[in-house]
């Protein structure tokens, strides 16, 4: 299930609680109003304001099963809805994430000239890394060599078809670069990798390119 809730950052516009609630519902016919709030991060009043109103455009259906439950359905044109809903949040968030992409291609302008040739590890194998490495594709003199990542659970896994291994595998590959593709904890492993330095290995964080 898409967790619109966990955004800080969308603008909680009609449309925007509209396709909350309709997400919710979908995944989740027997919910209670109460619940229907928690999960979409709005007030029992705004929720039972929606719901009628969603009732009354005939894009929800309210079965009553007794005087204390109810159960929830998309009509036809409810699920119409909520896929035209989806698709525009979508084209939002892919525009969101390809200005993201560009800024991170800007800003690796700086540090791979055309003159050279890099090596270069990412520590951190998430999202974020994703993109790091979509922008330095932009750049054919700057090699990804490795991922290495903190946690176990990820050692020896393939991610956007290299291998993930552990932090002291940086040692072994000597990059010329370490970039931190991590904006959470990119203080912390700055902390854990700056003595890599002094193997003139330069350390970068994104935040400060």
């Amino acid at each position: 299930m898409i967790n619109l809730e966990k955004s800080s950052f969308f603008l909680p516009t009609r449309e925007f609680r509209k396709l909350s609630i309709l997400l919710t519902i979908y995944h989740a016919p027997m919910i209670s109003q109460q619940a229907m709030a928690m999960q979409s991060n709005l007030s029992s009043g705004m929720v039972n304001r929606y719901v009628h109103e969603l009732e009354e455009a005939k894009l929800i259906n309210i079965e009553n099963r007794n005087r204390r439950d109810k159960k929830y359905s998309l009509t036809p044109k409810g699920q119409d809805k909520l896929f035209r809903l989806l698709m525009l949040c979508s084209a939002e968030i892919v525009q969101l994430y390809a200005q993201a992409r560009q800024e991170l291609i800007e800003k690796f302008a700086k540090v791979f000239r055309p003159e050279g040739s890099y090596k270069v590890v990412l520590f951190g194998g998430s999202e974020t890394a994703a993109m790091v490495i979509q922008a330095i594709h932009n750049f054919p003199d700057a090699t990804i060599a490795g991922i290495v990542d903190n946690d176990p659970a990820k050692w020896g896994k393939i991610f956007e078809g290299i291998r993930i291994t552990p932090p002291e595998s940086i040692s072994d590959i000597r990059p010329d670069f370490i970039i931190i593709a991590s904006f959470a904890r990119q203080d912390e492993i700055f902390e854990s990798i700056k003595h890599l330095s002094e193997q003139q290995i330069n350390i970068i964080k994104l935040s400060t390119i």
